[in-house]
């Protein structure tokens, strides 16, 4: 039975404390929620809360700010009126303190002039730096919640210094506390026991990527959970060397191997697993890369403990794969450039409340840490596309996989 975890407004109060303990004792912090985003004519994308802001906050809802320091906290609704009043509702003022813990709520205008008072004072605050209009690396568009937050603060007070402490918040996310640990172990067994009832289905009977998807979505509701973490991956043959296919409308051919990449979403903690299978038997070929990719995911778990650098880590886990990419008749040496156009990703990435959480990548690994581990293996030209990832807490004497209970099926 999947335990769920209980958060309560200590646990926001907590980290709103621990935050401030990082930072000047003068200094006031004053961050935005995230903003609904124009799906098309009036109707919006799914809301999506900033992850920092939920970690101190638990609020859920947009366009709320959040302003703390020694003294005192408290939060700023924006206004509602007219129709959106009636399409959305007002916002239920008592219903923000009893998740956050923050008792004193105001309405836009007074909040706004307190928080003009506050920075007038030393002409300082910290906050989150908003990130580029549109994120080249990634092809995408930011939320322009922060940057709207920030072009207003420097409107009211033009020479005002804003500290970025996406950093510190970074750092504080990184270590997960006892309730964060039930929410991911929840959001990993609601996504294994749905891939065991989906993946012991005959696969033929699955002639499309997206009828996967449908009976994962099915299972993860099904369970408790609030859906998918991130957009799955159902990618068949040479779809599965496109790292992030989403499309899912593939047909399945009986030659192929299909990667599976999902996982739960759990009080928004994220689980992030994926497995390799065959549509029916498969070839020596297909085993042989499969198996390359078993033999670096059980490496890289006997590398992963406190004390050991990322750096040292994926250059260990570049090597090794490196030389099965040689073993496999796929490049003729180890030149780093080789190896990387067979597997260009990292090893693993930190796992939370986003499934690539928040994390600082130059410090050394630590206990409390989650992180995925998801060697791979890309071969576009023989339409093979092997992956399988794992769910893995760093513990004092080593690392605990907590995705073990699902099998690696090839």
């Amino acid at each position: 039975m999947v335990k769920f975890p209980n958060f309560k407004t200590e646990f926001f109060s907590s980290n709103r404390q621990r935050l401030l303990a990082c930072l000047p004792s003068d200094l006031a912090v004053a961050i935005t929620a995230n903003g609904l985003v124009q799906r098309g004519a009036d109707s919006a994308y799914p809301f999506a809360q900033d992850a920092n802001f939920w970690y101190l906050t638990g609020i859920t809802i947009p366009d709320i700010v959040l302003v703390i320091d020694r003294s005192r906290e408290f939060l700023i609704a924006p206004l509602r009126e007219g129709g959106r009043v009636i399409l959305d509702g007002q916002i239920d003022y008592s219903a923000l303190s009893a998740v956050s813990g923050i008792k004193e709520v105001l309405n836009e205008a007074s909040g706004w002039k307190r928080l003009d008072g506050i920075i007038s004072k030393n002409k300082r605050l910290a906050s989150l730096a908003p990130a580029g209009a549109y994120i080249e690396a990634y092809g995408m568009y930011s939320n322009p919640a922060r940057a709207r937050f920030t072009d207003r603060l420097i409107r009211h007070t033009p020479d005002l210094e804003i500290l970025d402490i996406r950093r510190d918040l970074a750092r504080l996310r990184m270590i997960k506390q006892p309730e964060e640990l039930i929410a991911i172990q929840a959001a990993i067994d609601i996504t294994v026991t749905t891939l065991k009832e989906v993946l012991k289905q005959p696969r033929a009977i699955y002639h499309y990527e997206y009828e996967i998807e449908a009976d994962i979505t099915r299972g993860f509701r099904r369970r408790g959970a609030l859906g998918h973490a991130f957009e799955p991956i159902i990618a068949s043959g040479q779809r599965a060397c496109t790292l992030h296919y989403l499309d899912n409308n593939g047909a399945q051919s009986p030659d192929d191997l299909f990667v599976v990449d999902v996982g739960a979403n759990v009080c928004g903690y994220a689980a992030d697993i994926t497995r390799t299978l065959a549509v029916t038997t498969p070839t020596k070929r297909q085993k042989d890369v499969v198996l390359a990719v078993k033999e670096a995911h059980s490496y890289a778990l006997s590398l992963l403990k406190p004390g050991v650098s990322f750096r040292t880590y994926e250059n260990k886990m570049e090597r090794f794969i490196g030389a099965k990419l040689k073993q496999l008749g796929v490049i003729d040496n180890l030149k780093k450039d080789n190896i990387r156009r067979y597997f260009p990703h990292a090893t693993s990435h930190f796992l939370g409340l986003n499934p690539h959480d928040a994390g600082d990548y130059s410090q050394p690994i630590q206990p409390g840490y989650v992180l995925a581990v998801e060697p791979g293996i890309y071969l576009p030209k023989e339409g093979i596309g092997v992956r399988i990832e794992d769910d893995v807490l760093i513990t004092e004497n080593g690392n605990k996989n907590l995705s073990f209970p699902l099998p690696v099926y090839l």
